[in-house]
């Protein structure tokens, strides 16, 4: 009598917050396309719909970086690094984000040479990028601020707002401290976010090196500034 195959549940759960994902994303474009018409909706109305969208698209983002670890840790993931205009990615990232800053009265800046170019995995970039935000969104007064610039052969992108800043735990103040895996997602030392920043950076390699991520309070006015270094 042959043995029963064993049933793998970790492919199961990959395929099934895939599954998730694609249906939440379908949620999120209808609340979008509902706030972008919301002269027809009372401000109470506004408000529910901006933190369904900002709930909705923070759960998204913890799915994404889930399934991202899973495949990363497991190596399955294969990097898909292609060159980029880094100025025509970052404007559109920051208008997956319109209506939802534009709501919450968030003012945005983005500051790029609109001819610089780099190598990264265009997914992977989006969803720190994407989780970036979307945590910016709860916690600024009112400031978003993006740039991106070349800086000892890394591209160097950086998100800063003016809120509260990070608490001392989350502080990864160079590259020595990342490589020495204090961010740990399994030991609890840090958000989901971050731990799927750093495997997403770290994947990106060239001549010897890896990308890496950077948290500081050198936002505006003394908020928040998230960097991601890229080789």
């Amino acid at each position: 009598m042959s043995a029963v195959p064993k049933f793998d549940y970790s492919t199961l759960l990959a395929h099934s917050i895939h599954e998730v994902k694609n249906s939440l994303n379908m949620l999120l474009n209808s609340v979008d396309h509902v706030l972008s018409t919301s002269e027809h909706y009372d401000a109470d109305a506004n408000k529910i719909l901006s933190k369904i969208q900002y709930e909705g698209k923070r759960v998204n983002d913890d799915l994404v970086g889930l399934l991202a670890i899973y495949r990363i840790n497991n190596k399955q993931y294969n990097a898909n690094i292609d060159e980029h205009n880094v100025y025509d990615f970052l404007q559109e990232n920051i208008a997956q984000h319109e209506v939802m800053l534009r709501h919450r009265g968030i003012k945005k800046r983005l500051e790029c040479d609109e001819s610089l170019y780099g190598f990264f995995d265009r997914d992977l970039i989006t969803g720190i990028l994407s989780n970036v935000i979307n945590n910016l969104y709860k916690y600024t007064k009112d400031q978003l601020f993006i740039s991106a610039f070349e800086e000892d052969e890394f591209l160097v992108i950086k998100i800063k707002d003016n809120g509260p800043g990070y608490p001392e735990h989350m502080i990864i103040s160079n590259k020595e401290i990342t490589n020495e895996n204090n961010i740990s997602f399994e030991n609890a030392n840090t958000g989901l976010g971050l731990y799927f920043s750093k495997l997403a950076a770290e994947i990106h390699k060239n001549k010897g090196r890896h990308g890496y991520i950077t948290t500081t309070n050198e936002g505006v006015n003394g908020g928040s500034c998230f960097s991601i270094y890229l080789p």
